[in-house]
């Protein structure tokens, strides 16, 4: 490559090191070109930086010209690229190695002054974690046949009494048409349609086995649902709390006072509708699913929250609470 390409290069290599507060002149941007062996005059770096702006980067030069030149805006704000790097961070498949590569991968879209803060603010040590591998290759794999319009297949895995890993089915392999991945509860988790019961249903990645793409066409979420699948996609998964499917409820709840906000960690704050309130309580209604997951849900929050109606969750709590009881 000419060298005059590599320089330019080089230029926005160095410009996107700075920011507002941290700008960096002409002479200096030629300073540090020589690190890489490359000489350059001023006029030579101008034109570079001009063809820089011209190709639309946010390149600007400070009121006081004498400060130098500074990138006024990137793809990710600082803020963003926290978030990001805290997601990384809590990903439970991650190795320390995986972890320490990707959350490098993400600070660098910052400024250098940016990098440092990231890292000063975020001071989590991932070295003893052992991570799940296969679950990242698992996801490259079903974004590939989502993109090839494939099915996939897989053995699926629960733990025995032994607390080793058996498969369900007897070992038989599902085959999936697969239509979105979902991060939910600190788990990944596959949306598709099976094959053999022509039905929706979820898979959590960390349970699969040999999952492969197979080289036979899935059927699309387009030809599944009809009109509006994504919305009907979007509807299924937003219906099914902690992924369990069940009936549409409109549940009534009773919330210790002072506790409401233990109702926002599962349900939408604008689906919450204050019904009354008194001085030790409020009562609410919200639209749910008569699943597993809300039981687990209300047993969690047993001393703060009571479900007051309809009758069925009722009558269910009661003998959740009287199994529960009897083995203590």
């Amino acid at each position: 490559m000419e060298v005059t390409k590599i320089k330019l290069l080089r230029v926005l290599d160095i410009l996107k090191d700075t920011d507002e507060d941290h700008p960096i002149t002409t002479n200096q941007i030629i300073e540090q070109l020589k690190l890489y062996g490359i000489c350059a005059e001023r006029k030579a770096v101008q034109r570079d930086i001009a063809a820089l702006i011209d190709y639309g980067y946010d390149i600007v030069l400070c009121e006081d010209n004498k400060k130098g030149w500074f990138m006024a805006s990137r793809l990710f704000e600082d803020w963003e690229l926290k978030v990001l790097l805290d997601a990384a961070i809590e990903a439970y498949f991650f190795t320390a190695a995986d972890s320490h590569k990707f959350t490098e991968k993400i600070a660098n879209l910052g400024s250098k002054d940016c990098r440092h803060m990231l890292r000063q603010v975020t001071p989590i040590e991932t070295d003893l974690r052992k991570g799940i591998p296969m679950t990242k290759n698992y996801i490259d794999t079903i974004l590939k046949a989502i993109r090839h319009k494939n099915n996939i297949g897989f053995n699926y895995c629960t733990v025995n009494d032994d607390l080793q890993d058996e498969f369900t089915h007897n070992g038989e392999p599902f085959k999936i048409s697969p239509y979105a991945l979902i991060w939910r509860r600190d788990h990944y988790y596959l949306v598709g349609r099976n094959k053999k019961y022509n039905g929706i249903s979820y898979y959590r990645l960390d349970r699969m086995r040999c999952l492969k793409e197979l080289d036979e066409p899935a059927v699309t979420a387009e030809e599944f649902f009809g009109p509006n699948a994504d919305l009907q996609l979007k509807e299924y998964i937003n219906d099914n709390l902690y992924n369990f499917g069940g009936d549409k409820i409109y549940l009534k709840l009773k919330v210790n006072s002072g506790r409401a906000e233990v109702l926002f960690d599962y349900f939408p704050r604008e689906d919450i509708m204050l019904l009354s309130k008194d001085e030790d309580s409020i009562t609410v209604g919200v639209d749910a699913v008569d699943s597993e997951g809300l039981y687990f849900w209300l047993l969690q929050y047993g001393e703060t929250v009571s479900a007051i109606g309809p009758k069925q969750v009722v009558e269910k709590m009661k003998g959740k609470l009287k199994t529960i009881a009897g083995k203590y």
